[in-house]
């Protein structure tokens, strides 16, 4: 798959997703904002590497990351106090935790979230924070300018539409609306290929 092609797969699943997902009645949660928050990412990490603007995508990916997991914590796993906690501005656990409690079940997602974390958390740490990454895909003998690896940007994309799907699927699955089965038809195979 070209890297075009999975642009336009992200562009078409991120519309559809936000167009059955905002404006409906969820539960009080606010993991909810952060799983909103790290869709709303995911669709500038596309359209940035759209725009040929990779660094800044790459930058993005930790936050995508950590407010989904951030997200799914508050949403199914944190106690009353906790999420009282997390409204007052307290930190919550520290993320090695918050993944723990969220577990390895393959149902509720927690094993692929957990392994793209085991992957990738501490190698997008340097791109969030102006690390070496950056500079060794920027410098060349000639120049500075952007010159991140095709392949690079399909897996940063392949990452982003998982998170997506994930995101959409939780969504649509709390207001029990029969979306949900239209957005695994329409979009289930095609996520498939493309995070495999």
């Amino acid at each position: 798959m070209t890297l075009n092609e999975i642009i336009k797969i992200a562009k078409e699943l991120g519309a559809w997703i936000h167009g059955h997902t905002n404006e409906r009645e969820y539960p009080n949660n606010p993991g909810l904002a952060l799983l909103q928050q790290s869709q709303d990412i995911c669709d500038a990490i596309t359209i940035l590497i759209d725009e040929n603007l990779p660094g800044p995508a790459y930058a993005l990916v930790r936050p995508m990351l950590d407010s989904r997991v951030r997200g799914l914590w508050l949403l199914n796993h944190a106690s009353d106090m906790e999420i009282k906690k997390f409204l007052e501005g307290k930190e919550p656990p520290g993320f090695n935790k918050l993944l723990n409690a969220i577990g390895n079940d393959e149902e509720t997602g927690g094993a692929w979230i957990n392994k793209i974390c085991e992957l990738n958390r501490e190698a997008f740490h340097g791109p969030t924070h102006g690390g070496i990454e950056h500079v060794r895909r920027r410098t060349t003998f000639n120049s500075t300018e952007p010159n991140y690896p095709e392949d690079e940007q399909i897996r940063l994309m392949q990452i982003q539409i998982g998170i997506q799907f994930a995101i959409g699927y939780k969504l649509l699955a709390l207001v029990n609306n029969q979306a949900l089965e239209e957005m695994v038809r329409q979009y289930g195979t095609a996520v498939r290929d493309v995070i495999s």
